[in-house]
């Protein structure tokens, strides 16, 4: 259970202290009181990551040096432990005062999902977000895949780095190619299993929850040869002249995408706004499910996220996440229903 949240120049908050304990936590203002800020340094403690921008430097206090998020958690056995991130010239993570070096050794400490209003846009949106949705579900679950990740993007980057050079080392390049080729088709692979266990969970909460958008399917959008490293690497080599003409890698994990179908139609281009809504409220249901299957509780955050939905899609989603290890809220308004009667509230 979380029992405390500390921030230092996070976002528009200079210095404040948050008790967090209990199953329910309500954080009630107007708009701009830093609400969302509060749900983002959670998750940001929990993925490393914010679920509103990529670029960091937006996360500090604006005319700050940088930020500081504790969070102390009181763990099964009894015991409190406390997470810190200090990012000012360089990102220092500590887990109980003590210093640790890798991500992959600090990240995912607390299961965590968030529940957003802009979440259709994993449905709709660009290419990029539907991959930073399924990549942190599948981070959750499996920590290999956390740190081929990395080292999939420590070789991308290092590789466009060589064909933005001009005058690329041939031997250096080949080095790269076959790090990408041996972390890329684990990704690629890993992710076509996940893509199914989601199809099956989101379609049959879409049974419950909307009967009516059926036939729902997950198709991936992926180059074959990527599959195994083997071919992916002759095809980086094959590829290597178009790389080299746009300065950067085009094959690979890093630019494929997903399809998501009802009806036998790819939703993003046919889908109307409800059934689009619909779909990412099932998609983010079940990846808490999926998550909540695993041996630890979840941490949910909701950011408003229940104005638009209909009471019983509505009481679906309260009756759901009522199984997390605790729900933490933001509203500008205290909402009438029931569960929220016994939440703790937190005025802002």
């Amino acid at each position: 259970m979380l029992n405390s949240l500390s921030l230092r120049n996070f976002r528009n908050f200079e210095a404040a202290d948050f008790e967090l304990g209990g199953s329910s936590t309500v954080f009630l203002g107007a708009n701009g009181r830093g609400k969302t800020s509060l749900l983002e340094a959670i998750y940001f403690i929990s993925t490393l990551r914010s679920f509103r921008t990529s670029k960091i430097r937006e996360l500090k206090r604006i005319g700050s040096h940088g930020f500081e998020i504790a969070l102390k958690m009181l763990r099964r056995e009894g015991w409190e432990s406390e997470f810190k991130i200090e990012d000012f010239s360089e990102r220092r993570l500590f887990v109980d005062a003590q210093p640790v070096r890798r991500a992959s050794e600090f990240a995912d400490k607390f299961k965590c999902v968030a529940f957003l209003p802009d979440d259709p846009v994993i449905v709709t949106g660009s290419p990029v977000l539907r991959r930073r949705f399924l990549d942190m579900f599948i981070c959750m679950l499996d920590r290999d895949y956390f740190l081929a990740l990395q080292k999939y993007a420590a070789a991308l980057k290092s590789r466009n780095y060589l064909l933005r050079s001009g005058r690329p080392d041939s031997s250096l390049l080949n080095v790269y190619g076959t790090l990408l080729a041996e972390f890329g088709s684990l990704i690629v692979n890993t992710r076509i299993q996940f893509l199914k266990i989601l199809e099956e969970k989101t379609a049959s909460l879409l049974l419950e929850i909307r009967p009516e958008i059926s036939g729902f399917k997950i198709i991936s959008r992926h180059s074959v040869e990527t599959l195994d490293s083997r071919t992916f690497q002759e095809k980086l080599e094959k590829t290597l002249e178009k790389d080299l003409e746009r300065y950067a890698t085009l094959t690979g994990p890093h630019v494929d995408d997903f399809d998501l179908l009802a009806n036998g139609k790819a939703l993003r281009f046919y889908g109307s706004r409800g059934q689009c809504r619909m779909v990412s409220l099932a998609l983010k249901l079940a990846e808490f499910e999926l998550v909540s299957e695993s041996r630890e509780k979840v941490v949910v955050l909701v950011d408003d996220a229940l104005a638009d939905l209909d009471r019983k899609a509505k009481e679906s989603f309260l009756s759901k996440t009522q199984n997390a290890g605790q729900v933490f809220y933001a509203f500008t308004e205290l909402p009438d229903d029931e569960v929220f009667h016994s939440s703790r509230v937190v005025y802002l």
